[in-house]
């Protein structure tokens, strides 16, 4: 910041002299600063994206929920919010979102009910939570968590779209526990060195108390193998881990197993 804030008075003062000076093409050239900036890893998008929002309150470079949507497309079958439709009686399905908005209301009966939005960027649905879900599931209801809903979907005819009234709900952390069947680490012979295996250690150690296995997937020129790690190293996979060691070794690199 000091090296950023010295640069910019130079520049303010080079832009006086050549605004004092009518030959200001002849005025002496100011002295030029040599900038160094330190070595570090790029911020993930959702750091990016809470900056922006809390700065301008808006999302500028992207939505939070894109670095999710290849993942949730498992939990939902393919399914956009854009493409819900009316469920059959006594049928359910599942969707999911970002949470934009959640409210709880007291009828005149005095029953409570939930009610919160959901935004994949394809469209929006509606949640409805009654009395027992919204008892079960309320600590869930948090702007900006990315819910996944199973529920019946039908007309709202006060808003003319759709709305679900949910039966199940679970935030990413609980869906990637239940579906995923392992966490994949790609590694080339050209990367794999002590100090790679010691950072990777260190990433993984304070999530070690999950149910995922981990697998690192070796390649070298002439062949591939699969290291399976030993039950003890089973981890939670929190957008925390997979951001640190994306952070270490590269996006394409890290990804979740499913069925």
């Amino acid at each position: 910041l000091r090296e950023a804030r010295k640069a910019a008075d130079q520049h303010a003062n080079a832009e006086a002299i050549g605004q004092a000076d009518m030959f200001g093409v002849l005025a002496e050239e100011p002295e030029q600063i040599e900038q160094s900036y330190a070595s570090c890893q790029p911020w993930p998008e959702q750091v990016v994206l809470d900056g922006e929002r809390e700065t301008l309150g808006l999302y500028l470079t992207g939505h939070p929920i894109n670095q999710y949507l290849k993942e949730i497309e498992r939990y939902v079958g393919g399914v956009r919010l854009k493409d819900m439709h009316p469920t059959e009686r006594g049928k359910v399905t599942t969707a999911a979102g970002l949470v934009i908005a959640a409210r709880v209301m007291v009828t005149k009966r005095g029953n409570r009910i939930g009610i919160c939005t959901l935004d994949d960027r394809s469209g929006r649905l509606e949640v409805m939570l009654f009395t027992d879900a919204l008892d079960k599931y309320q600590q869930l209801l948090d702007k900006d968590r990315i819910l996944i809903v199973s529920g019946q979907v039908s007309f709202d005819d006060f808003s003319g779209g759709l709305k679900m009234t949910a039966r199940e709900v679970m935030d990413i952390d609980e869906a990637r526990e239940k579906y995923a069947r392992g966490l994949a680490i790609s590694l080339t012979d050209r990367q794999i060195d002590d100090q790679l295996l010691n950072r990777l250690r260190q990433s993984l150690e304070p999530h070690r108390s999950g149910t995922i296995p981990v697998h690192l997937y070796y390649q070298r020129a002439d062949a591939r193998a699969r290291l399976r790690f030993g039950a003890t190293w089973r981890v939670s996979p929190s957008d925390r881990l997979l951001n640190d060691l994306r952070g270490l070794i590269g996006s394409e690199q890290v990804e979740l197993e499913f069925d």
